[in-house]
């Protein structure tokens, strides 16, 4: 091969590379292109459908009730699953054998406990992450003596993060079950970040169904999951304002309020502020006719970086925000070990004073 044989070769190669170049160039411009353009926030203080709406039941005063709260973390964590974004190593469910799994001993967990209130969060539809699985038509279908209302609380485009395994497209949200008659629901948006980790982090809200008492007045219960993995700690106390703005005018106006949920703050024990999720809650801004009450008995949630066991970090961010009109009788973790997910339910028996 002469000189200029190699010279033609070496131009060859560099215009393939160049061309190779160009390519993942507009590839790369055209998945920005793709996020940027779906873009979009669901409208604020928007009403939600009640389904198998209930037409006698009322909740009476000074009458026992039970409600539970369950972030069932979309049916994909088993106890020795790890979190890409927690420090683990894997990124979507395993399966969907596996995802049907875990929802079907997440229905064991509140069947057994017979709850008069459910608020579940992170319950796919749709989901990549979680094989497509329609989880509030599942549960809807394994307890139909429940009113159900559903709040849409994450809707992604899809995600090619991270690039050897993709979390895809997903969306998720809230799911409330009452076995009282729910009059109206709606959705009301939560502040999120302004930068790019928008695109991570859409649309958080929170919902509030309206259940009507015997003696007259209302019973909003509200449904609620806040950001987790954000560093903006301004976006974090601006969500928890809403909330505690939302339900300050329902305290005040002396009907009942009960907002169950993952608050992705500490409740009660020890808090962890390395952890962008594991802050101290503000429980001096709450309202002054409102409290926490949160389970000391066992964790609510482990963390991810690690398969469940003796190096995991374990704590209380899952629990309730009571207007001092209700008695609460007993509050308790129900220790499950993380068997389906990263949350264990948090259980409440109370009165309505």
């Amino acid at each position: 091969m002469t000189f200029f044989d190699i010279i033609k070769v070496m131009k060859t190669v560099m215009k393939f590379i160049l061309a190779l170049i160009v390519l993942v160039i507009i590839i790369v411009a055209g998945y920005i292109a793709y996020v940027y353009l779906q873009y979009h926030r669901i409208a604020d203080d928007q009403s939600l459908p009640v389904k198998n709406a209930r037409q006698t039941e009322q909740v009476t005063a000074n009458t026992s009730c039970k409600i539970m709260s369950f972030n069932i973390g979309y049916g994909s964590y088993p106890a020795d699953y790890t979190f890409f974004m927690d420090g683990g190593k894997e990124v979507r469910a395993r399966s969907k054998q596996d995802v049907l799994a875990n929802l079907t001993e997440d229905n064991q967990l509140m069947t057994a406990e017979n709850p008069d209130f459910i608020n579940l969060q992170e319950v796919d539809y749709e989901g990549d992450r979680s094989f497509k699985v329609n989880q509030p038509d599942f549960f809807t279908k394994k307890n139909q003596d429940y009113s159900s209302v559903f709040a849409n609380n994450y809707d992604s485009a899809y995600l090619f993060y991270p690039v050897t395994q993709p979390i895809g497209k997903a969306k998720s949200g809230l799911l409330t079950l009452s076995k009282a008659k729910v009059n109206q629901a709606r959705r009301f948006s939560l502040p999120i970040e302004k930068n790019f980790n928008k695109f991570f982090d859409l649309d958080r809200a929170l919902s509030v169904s309206e259940i009507s008492v015997a003696n007259g007045k209302t019973l909003y219960l509200y449904n609620v999951h806040m950001s987790a993995f954000i560093k903006d700690e301004v976006i974090q106390k601006a969500q928890l304002t809403k909330l505690f703005d939302n339900m300050k005018q329902h305290a005040d106006a002396g009907d009942y309020v009960i907002c169950g949920g993952d608050y992705n703050h500490v409740l009660s024990g020890k808090a962890h502020p390395e952890l962008t999720w594991m802050k101290a809650f503000p429980t001096d801004k709450l309202a002054k006719n409102m409290r926490v009450v949160a389970p000391t008995n066992a964790p609510s949630v482990r963390s991810n970086g690690t398969v469940y066991g003796d190096h995991s970090t374990l704590g209380v961010i899952d629990g309730f925000l009571v207007t001092d009109n209700i008695k609460d009788t007993s509050i308790k973790t129900v220790q499950n070990n993380f068997k389906s997910s990263d949350h264990n339910p948090v259980v409440m028996t109370f009165e309505l004073n």
